[in-house]
């Protein structure tokens, strides 16, 4: 988080806008001029600051992350000089305006995720649900209680109580899933999707501890976080572990894997659902290119959308 620091030159003061950032396991510092007294104003000094982060970042790619077919130097680039911009944006609003621009994010999270699931809610009705607004009669009482199971989850994700274990990821889903009549807990009975037979009933705990564990393996490489990400969510939802949730839930922990290592979370959009499940499909095959090619663009559209919703 960027700080101001005051210096004295022969007893008069001068201000520095500060950033840390972690090289290589070592702190540096970036910083930028603001003058003998702190601006009102700071939009023009943090995109100052964010043009000398990209510049540092760029020019050390190669001993951050690992480079590969499609997450390249060039895509990796992109990611993170997006990932830098919408940072800086995001700190240079109030409390205020940034709570309001996480629940814009949060009911437009919601309409999606659960379109592709099958609600047929539009989003000004998502929205009056998690506003608790006056909401038609004739809307059903299962889509009102999705819709605020979902922000629940949301919230819980948004919030550092999540942890990513078994235990945590059954709580996940029974709290999005309470009321709905769904069976929370683990699959009782073996699932076929897209015609495939996903893993089979009994194996689903040894296969997420699996998981779990390659993941928190992954740490020590340098892959980038987005493919780490995307690589996690195209196996959970290969597992399909619940008997129904299982893409609600899958979408929240890919949204808090990018959280946690400060990237933006992504929209995935319902009028992208099927490709969106062709690519998964495919990555499920050993064909991961076009779920990369996915993940990327989705990734770039979503912080669209946040500095969009910024203006």
């Amino acid at each position: 988080m960027p700080y101001i620091y005051q210096k004295f030159s022969q007893n008069k003061p001068y201000f520095y806008l500060v950033e840390g950032i972690t090289l290589k396991g070592k702190s540096k510092k970036i910083q930028v001029y603001l003058g003998k007294k702190v601006p009102n104003n700071l939009a023009k000094y943090y995109a100052k600051l964010a043009l000398k982060e990209k510049r540092l970042i760029q020019e050390n790619l190669g001993e951050l992350f690992e480079f590969e077919k499609i997450f390249d130097k060039e895509q990796i680039g992109k990611v993170e000089s997006l990932r830098i911009a919408l940072n800086y944006k995001l700190i240079d609003l109030s409390d205020f305006k940034r709570e309001q621009l996480w629940t814009r994010y949060a009911v437009q999270f919601i309409f999606e995720s659960n379109a592709i699931e099958g609600s047929k809610l539009s989003s000004a009705e998502v929205n009056s649900i998690v506003k608790k607004k006056y909401v038609k009669k004739s809307i059903e009482r299962r889509e009102i209680k999705e819709v605020q199971n979902s922000i629940k989850a949301f919230n819980l994700i948004k919030s550092n109580k999540f942890k990513l274990n078994q235990h945590q990821i059954i709580a996940l889903h029974k709290m999005l899933v309470t009321g709905l009549g769904i069976r929370s807990g683990y699959k009782k009975v073996d699932i076929i999707v897209n015609n495939k037979l996903t893993t089979p009933a009994g194996e689903v705990r040894m296969e997420m501890a699996k998981l779990l564990k390659w993941f928190r393996e992954s740490k020590k490489e340098k892959r980038h976080p987005l493919v780490r990400a995307a690589d996690f969510h195209q196996r959970f939802e290969r597992i399909h572990p619940f008997e129904d949730g299982n893409g609600r839930v899958g979408r929240l922990i890919f949204n808090w894997l990018l959280l946690q290592v400060g990237y933006p979370p992504l929209l995935f959009l319902y009028q992208n659902r099927q490709l969106y499940f062709n690519v998964l499909n495919q990555a499920d095959e050993g064909r991961k290119n076009k779920w990369y090619w996915y993940c990327l663009r989705v990734y770039k559209n979503s912080v669209g959308w946040f500095l969009q919703e910024i203006k």
